[in-house]
């Protein structure tokens, strides 16, 4: 089934929609525990001439999507499955086994760049939480986007570096609701 919806674009909007369907991603991945991790697929990066989300069982179906449902379904499969999601090449893996991370706080967040008196050029990519510590995933660019295939390690530093210079822009209704759970959350108290 396509549903269509037109919107005026706005970012934090398009953000926000993009970390909807990545919550359908991991509930279609919890559901269905046989459906394979994104990067042990086939899926490739493909440029769209008409933007098109696919969730992801439409995703696999169609062998290639762009940025956005790249990102939302890489991030749905952090939440859904956790440290089992990620591989001995992605930062935050030995960290997240260790401690059994069985769910991931990710998000769908853009990498934008704009030029004075030009378009910006938004780029979709994953910041996902591990213990604490915020990691960057470019699936597009570990799908075919660059000439050459970068691993999770390398992705992260390319963002790292990007976001220094052209800033990053997160869904605020994740970060308020991550927010509001880690104040829910009893604190440890040190032993003396």
């Amino acid at each position: 089934m396509i549903i269509k919806v037109a919107l005026t674009f706005n970012e934090r909007d398009a953000v926000s929609l993009l970390n909807w369907l990545a919550r359908c991603n991991a509930r279609l991945l919890r559901e269905r525990p046989s459906l394979p991790l994104l990067y042990a697929t086939s899926v490739k990066y493909g440029r769209e001439e008409e933007e098109l989300w696919s969730d992801y069982i439409q995703l696999l179906a169609q062998g290639w999507e762009d940025c956005d449902a790249l990102a939302a379904a890489r991030a749905g499969e952090l939440i859904a499955r956790g440290w089992k999601a990620l591989s001995p090449r992605d930062p935050g893996y030995a960290s997240a086994k260790a401690t059994g991370l069985t769910t991931i706080p990710a998000e769908v967040a853009l990498t934008t760049s704009v030029r004075e008196g030009e378009h910006g050029l938004y780029h979709c990519v994953v910041r996902y939480v591990v213990n604490g510590t915020a990691w960057y995933d470019d699936p597009s660019a570990r799908l075919g986007m660059l000439p050459e295939r970068l691993d999770g390690q390398a992705c992260h530093e390319r963002i790292v570096t990007r976001v220094r210079l052209a800033g990053i822009r997160r869904d605020p209704e994740a970060a308020r609701r991550s927010q509001l759970s880690n104040s829910r959350r009893p604190r440890r108290r040190e032993s003396a």
